[in-house]
């Protein structure tokens, strides 16, 4: 049997028991699975099945470069060569038209670039925020007309149309790329069928809302290839994108990829012999860096809690090789190259021809070196993985539809048979008797679930009060900034005397000239400073969202009231034996909803940036670390007012499910005996109707 086929038994259900449902509650049950089973069928067939990849890396890595050559065999479908100033993201997904999707900036978020721009200093952010409102006032556009827009969908006839307009939003020189904040690609390419690329800008990107978005699309992603340059191989930027950028969940594979190889073996061949003797060289090196950085990164991780991101960060420890330049060299016409390619390729050729006996490299070698067999095996084998897991799951979704109905099946079953024993061996009386000894039971039922609810309310308490002082004494991590070091041309003027003792008109004259020196000086960075807050905020939510919802656990204080439930409706007990009323009970707790914790918070970054902007030198510095020790505080004060204020909320509704457990249970009770009732007025002609129910249910009922 196919989900079709299921679908089709349960919409034959649905159908057949819809008359009865006035009189068995169970079946508003059976009706709720086909919806849901099509939802989920529905949502396996879609968006289910892609596998988001993301390239992360700096600015400048050559991640566009490195998924033209790796997705598309180097033709330029991504933008190449941006500057940090247009270092916007872009997903590519499949679509029937090539489609290019623009999202700007907000009125307000373009409002503090501007404000940026105003700045002093030559921080990358204030520098950037310069060249972006420069690039408006040259294009001459309506600024609020564009941002009005929000987004723009562009169609064109084909895929050289796209890549030709694509230029105006995500070019160096675009007429509208300063206001770009997000664009997204859809192509009718057969590749990207069940997957979407995401190409990231680095933790370098000094447009804080543009590091927002792109950590939105981050906690999206599957896959995650962390391009780092050979020559500067996980420096401190590569360590802290990876520290800040890489989500808490989500992601199930990372691959780290060493690239532009080439360009490390160019620096480093002329003190060796070989092209073998090169590479032996910077393997080791670089995969000894690998090793001890991606294993303390992992241990920090650790240690805040996040195992998931620790266990990917470990398996980092190798990195592949690649060059894409290489890649280009052994299989595109030379045509194709850039003019970048060229010299590198020139480079490397001189290199070897006077540093290694004239040796001339060969295909082999190109290939060997830029190493695009593993990349597409990592890539490869990932997909596999994802597309394993989602079979894994779609393969279980049928069997577990179906012990679904069939437990549904046999909860109506024993109430139908149950309905059908009463009528046949009761009488009201009876039925009369044994309800007020169940209410008896219930009231004694109700004082047990009572105490089982306020013993998870002490916990809660006790948690709270715990999470609390962990999350104050973890604020010591994020107030301190790194001291930052820059560089200034710094101009005076002094007098020369232009007197000539011969020319007495000249006495007393003189001219002004300058003189240039480069000054160093220090700085904090509000960029830091504004990290250090959101990054606090996110560890606070985390920690007390996991630590609670672990301790006070709805699954777990269900479990506890269906035990009470169990014992106190023994069924051996010879003086009570409420078997008619046992199933209606448990239906009740069943259906009680219980509810979990969920913390949001603020923007709290914009706290900051509101009032400091690029580089913060001089007495403003001390200013930029009392803002962000109270912006720490107030950001505490925060998570702290909306976790007591979640905790009453929490409090509250288990009150109010312990208040009305007595009168939920005793309600159900009455209402089952009612319809017994109802049933008794016409009891020969209810017991064939209800025959005829059972043999209805026990066709679906697998033995």
């Amino acid at each position: 049997m196919d989900s079709q086929q299921h679908l089709k038994i349960l919409i034959t259900i649905s159908q057949q028991l819809t008359p009865w449902q006035s009189r068995f509650p169970e079946i508003n049950d059976l009706l709720s699975l086909k919806k849901d089973f099509t939802e989920k069928v529905a949502r396996f067939s879609t968006e289910e099945q892609r596998l988001n990849i993301a390239i992360m890396g700096q600015v400048k890595a050559g991640k566009s470069s490195f998924l033209n050559a790796l997705l598309f065999n180097g033709y330029p479908v991504l933008p190449e060569a941006s500057t940090p100033k247009t270092a916007n993201l872009t997903r590519i997904s499949w679509g029937e038209v090539p489609t290019l999707e623009v999202e700007f900036y907000s009125t307000d978020e373009w409002a503090d670039i501007e404000k940026l721009a105003l700045c002093a200093g030559e921080h990358a952010e204030v520098k950037v925020a310069r060249e972006l409102t420069s690039m408006v006032k040259e294009s001459g556009i309506d600024v609020q007309t564009i941002l009005a827009k929000g987004i723009d969908r562009l169609q064109t006839d084909s895929l050289d149309g796209l890549l030709g307009i694509l230029n105006d939003y995500a070019g160096n020189n675009g007429q509208y790329t300063a206001l770009v904040k997000m664009t997204r690609l859809y192509l009718p390419n057969e590749e990207l069928k069940g997957f979407d690329v995401v190409d990231t800008p680095g933790m370098n990107d000094p447009v804080l809302s543009r590091t927002e978005k792109t950590k939105e699309e981050m906690a999206r992603c599957d896959v995650v290839f962390f391009l780092s340059r050979c020559s500067q191989f996980l420096d401190q930027s590569d360590m802290d994108l990876l520290a800040q950028q890489l989500p808490s969940k989500g992601v199930k594979r990372m691959v780290l990829v060493a690239g532009q190889f080439d360009s490390a073996i160019l620096d480093d061949g002329y003190d060796r012999d070989s092209l073998k003797a090169t590479q032996d060289n910077l393997k080791k090196r670089l995969g000894k860096r690998a090793d001890t950085e991606m294993s303390k990164l992992a241990d920090q991780r650790q240690q805040v809690g996040r195992v998931e991101n620790a266990q990917l960060l470990r398996n980092l420890t190798k990195p592949i090789f690649a060059s894409t330049y290489a890649h280009g060299f052994a299989n595109w016409p030379k045509e194709r190259w850039g003019n970048n390619m060229k010299h590198v390729y020139d480079e490397l050729q001189e290199m070897a021809t006077d540093n290694w006996q004239n040796v001339q490299f060969t295909q082999a070698d190109w290939l060997q070196i830029a190493n695009f067999e593993a990349l597409v095996s990592a890539y490869q084998t990932a997909r596999a993985d994802k597309i394993g897991l989602l079979k894994q799951q779609q393969d279980g979704l049928l069997p577990e539809a179906k012990a679904n109905l069939q437990s549904l099946l046999q909860h109506l079953t024993q109430a139908i048979e149950t309905r059908i024993i009463q009528l046949k061996k009761s009488d009201l009386s009876q039925l009369g008797d044994e309800q007020k000894a169940c209410e008896m039971r219930i009231q004694r039922l109700a004082i047990r679930l009572r105490d089982t609810v306020g013993n998870t309310l002490d916990k809660a308490e006790q948690v709270r009060r715990e999470i609390l002082v962990d999350l104050k004494r973890s604020m010591g991590q994020y107030d301190t900034l790194q001291v930052r070091v820059g560089y200034e041309r710094d101009t005076d003027s002094y007098s020369v005397s232009t007197s000539t003792w011969y020319k007495p008109w000249t006495w007393g004259s003189s001219r002004s000239e300058s003189r240039s020196t480069i000054v160093k000086y220090e700085y904090l960075a509000a960029s830091d400073a504004v990290e250090q807050v959101s990054q606090y905020a996110r560890e606070c939510a985390l920690e007390i969202e996991q630590q609670f919802n672990t301790i006070v656990s709805p699954s777990k204080l269900k479990a506890a009231m269906r035990r009470e439930l169990i014992s106190e409706m023994d069924t051996e007990n010879k003086e009570f034996n409420p078997v008619q009323f046992r199933e209606s009970l448990d239906r009740v707790l069943r259906t009680l909803v219980i509810p979990e914790l969920h913390l949001d918070f603020d923007d709290a970054p914009r706290m900051i940036s509101r009032q400091f902007q690029g580089e913060v030198r001089d007495s403003n510095m001390q200013a930029l670390r009392d803002k962000l020790n109270e912006v720490l505080q107030k950001t505490f004060k925060e998570l702290t007012q909306r976790f007591e204020v979640s905790i009453k909320n929490f409090a509250e509704a288990l009150t109010i499910i312990q208040n009305g457990l007595e009168l939920q249970l005793t309600e159900s009770i009455r209402e089952d005996l009612e319809r017994v009732r109802q049933d008794f007025a016409n009891k020969e002609k209810v017991l064939v109707e209800y025959q005829d129910l059972l043999g209805v249910v026990e066709k679906y009922l697998v033995a």
